[in-house]
């Protein structure tokens, strides 16, 4: 078995004359090469369309003697959006970011450790669905870090994190739940593709789905514990206004009372002394009176 990645026409023809199956890995390819492929491969139209366009649902496409599978993986950079084209004398991948767990694939076809064709189309989902735990058990671990300092006093750029990771959990939750259930409806049609040589066990594409249902509950918690950190974030807040209120509800009671020019004030409070005992002195004793309810209350307890 043999992988290529670039589209050679006199390398792909000798390899057809000889049946020999082969992977063509192809990262970042021209519409002009897209488009020769099809020709060499005998690819329908619509699913060189597809190939095309990128940011698609995952999805398995059934054309009868092949099928296209969009499905993605994690690298680095982000999501890796792969293209898989298979049918019984080739597997052709295509994608516009790099995969470093697709290396691993190949490095097993140079050991001698892929030995039929639908392993080799297990082993590409197993890589990218690896690829993508590996990239939710990254965000997990950052995830634990902003639930703890949610208890703390996280900083602006934190509080910003825990919103961005809320939609990326979203988004991958929308790509790793389509998979899930592709898998589990489009299993049994991989394994009955024509031409491709079957392994004596039948659970292989099961074992991807059940790494997709993992992942998938994985993020619904991380989702949850996020929810659970930007509550505590509001609680607090809330908390700090509830101070900020039982603080300024007593001093605005007393300049309000001090500010309706009563007779009797007008006429008695005309000295500094009372303007000072009276005046600023029962807002202080205001102050103080709230600070020692609050410190009591636990409002204002030192960490």
């Amino acid at each position: 078995m043999q992988t290529l990645d670039a589209v050679d026409p006199e390398a792909i023809r000798a390899l057809h004359e000889r049946g020999e199956f082969f992977w063509l890995d192809l990262h970042a390819p021209s519409d002009a090469e897209v488009d020769k492929l099809g020709e060499l491969l005998s690819i329908p139209e619509l699913a060189i369309e597809d190939t095309k366009e990128f940011d698609q649902r995952a999805k398995l496409d059934d054309y009868g003697e092949r099928v296209l599978i969009v499905f993605y993986g994690a690298d680095s950079g982000g999501l890796v959006e792969t293209h898989i084209h298979v049918s019984g004398d080739e597997v052709v991948t295509v994608r516009r970011a790099p995969c470093a767990h697709l290396g691993t694939v190949k490095e097993k076809i140079k050991t001698g450790a892929v030995h039929t064709e639908q392993e080799l189309v297990y082993r590409i989902l197993d890589a990218l669905a690896d690829s993508l735990r590996i990239h939710v058990d990254g965000i997990g671990d950052e995830v634990e870090h902003l639930e703890q300092v949610a208890f703390v006093r996280p900083t602006a750029v934190e509080r910003r994190r825990m919103s961005q990771l809320r939609a990326e959990l979203f988004r991958l939750k929308q790509i790793v739940v389509p998979q899930r259930d592709m898998l589990a409806r489009g299993g049994e049609l991989l394994e009955r593709l024509p031409g491709l040589e079957r392994d004596l066990a039948s659970h292989r594409f099961g074992d991807v789905h059940d790494d997709l249902v993992i992942i998938a509950n994985e993020i619904d918690y991380l989702r949850e514990v996020l929810s659970e950190a930007v509550n505590v974030l509001l609680n607090q807040m809330a908390g700090r206004l509830t101070i900020v209120a039982t603080v300024f509800l007593p001093l605005s009671f007393a300049t309000g009372f001090f500010g309706m020019n009563f007779g009797w004030m007008v006429r008695h409070i005309d000295s500094a002394w009372t303007f000072f005992v009276l005046g600023l002195g029962s807002m202080a004793l205001t102050l103080v009176v709230a600070g020692v309810l609050l410190i009591r209350a636990g409002y204002l307890a030192r960490r």
